[in-house]
């Protein structure tokens, strides 16, 4: 038969116990709760990588393999002619992974865009937990009440001054002709960087100065801003900035891929002559 709490007791338990002022007491407990090195919120909040994690990503594959087969067999992709060493296709593209780094050379540096800005954005993404110590919430998406309102006005703010400033520093085009084509239909074209270049200005400044200048504004003001309007601590701070590098990322790889034609010139994807090289937006897609 079980014994209640209270038979469970020692017989000396409620007793006094006297104290003597040449010793040293300490008071230790255990309880439970949550611990810095590893925060549990839900129970059961882990799963198994066989088969929980594993099925996923099998599934993952099939479907991505499954469309990319759809893709080969209903788009007719138009095969170039035999390569000629004696001539460079124009526009020359790098891989698609690389066209990020490829539009930024459009706009500052060679040695600043394909060499500075790339290893020193790994270096910041590595040094993100260094930076960000606090434990409670490491690996959970949306920690802080904010984190979604921080991530979307942080996507918003990157894609909007993304395509301001490739808009602006798009230089005056002309046709075939010699008049004067507006850039994407609407813009006449200004060239931030040549107008600095016919100033007189030297290459440092216009081509490396202006660049760093933007490239750590930016940042800092969207850091000030989501601190100012969300209140945000160091990981709000860091969503933010990752954020904006994954934007950034894309929309530069989305401007190389679909918007630069002939000469890297800027066009809608339904009229760039050169996607891909040889055939327009409509015979890519069989139209």
């Amino acid at each position: 038969m079980a014994q209640t709490e209270q038979q469970r007791l020692p017989e000396d338990a409620g007793r006094e116990i006297p104290v003597e002022m040449e010793k040293t007491y300490r008071l230790l407990a255990l309880v439970r709760g949550q611990t810095f090195a590893r925060p549990k919120y839900v129970e059961g909040d882990e799963v198994m990588v066989w088969p929980d994690l594993v099925v996923i990503e099998a599934i993952a594959a099939l479907v991505f393999t499954l469309l990319l087969t759809l893709m080969s067999v209903l788009i007719d992709a138009p095969l170039l002619t035999v390569a000629n060493p004696t001539k460079t296709p124009n526009p020359s593209k790098a891989p698609w992974y690389f066209l990020n780094l490829q539009e930024l050379l459009l706009h500052m540096d060679p040695m600043l865009a394909g060499v500075f800005v790339p290893g020193l954005a790994l270096v910041l993404i590595a040094a993100i937990p260094y930076v960000d110590k606090n434990p409670l919430g490491q690996g959970v998406w949306w920690y802080g009440p904010n984190s979604k309102k921080i991530a979307g006005f942080s996507a918003i703010y990157t894609t909007v001054l993304m395509i301001a400033l490739i808009i602006l520093d798009e230089q005056q085009r002309v046709d075939k002709f010699g008049h004067p084509r507006l850039v994407l239909g609407f813009w006449p074209g200004f060239g931030i960087l040549k107008q600095l270049n016919a100033a007189g200005l030297p290459y440092w400044f216009y081509s490396d100065l202006v660049p760093i200048v933007i490239m750590i504004g930016l940042p800092a003001l969207l850091v000030w801003l989501v601190k100012r309007i969300y209140d945000a601590d160091m990981r709000g701070a860091m969503i933010a900035l990752f954020t904006g590098f994954v934007v950034s990322y894309a929309i530069l790889t989305i401007v190389g891929t679909a918007f630069r034609g002939h000469g890297m010139e800027l066009w809608w994807p339904w009229q760039n002559p050169r996607v891909p090289e040889g055939a327009t937006i409509r015979t890519w897609l069989g139209v």
